[in-house]
């Protein structure tokens, strides 16, 4: 009877010790898998992604060069780091310069515009 329970008692030792085993090596194969992952897309599993707006102004009064200035306004999107993403706002303006050789050369006073015009994460 002693050796019954002896040996009843070692097998369900064995086999607890074996399940939390395995499941340790589960847990450890997972967290290789996923900073494999994290590795693979450049250090963060996070896609940072900023859509912009790029366009001219003109400082005129010709409405025909306000609408041909946002008829020709770009929108794309572009991958950032974590820290540039964390540091700019939707609707802030990113460049703002004035064009010097424009007015010089044509006369025309004008402006470069690129604002952030949404952020999202993938």
């Amino acid at each position: 009877m002693k050796s019954y329970l002896l040996s009843t008692f070692v097998i369900f030792f064995l086999f607890s010790c074996g399940s939390s085993e395995t499941d340790k090596l589960r847990e450890e194969n997972r967290a290789l898998k996923e900073q494999l992952r994290t590795a693979q897309n450049g250090g963060d599993s996070h896609k940072y992604i900023l859509k912009l707006r790029l366009k001219q102004s003109h400082l005129s009064l010709s409405i025909k060069k306000h609408i041909k200035d946002a008829m020709n306004a770009v929108d794309f999107e572009i991958p950032v780091d974590k820290e540039f993403y964390d540091s700019v706002e939707e609707g802030q303006e990113i460049i703002d310069n004035f064009r010097f050789g424009s007015m010089v050369l044509y006369g025309s006073f004008g402006d470069w515009e690129l604002k952030v015009k949404k952020k999202y994460v993938k």
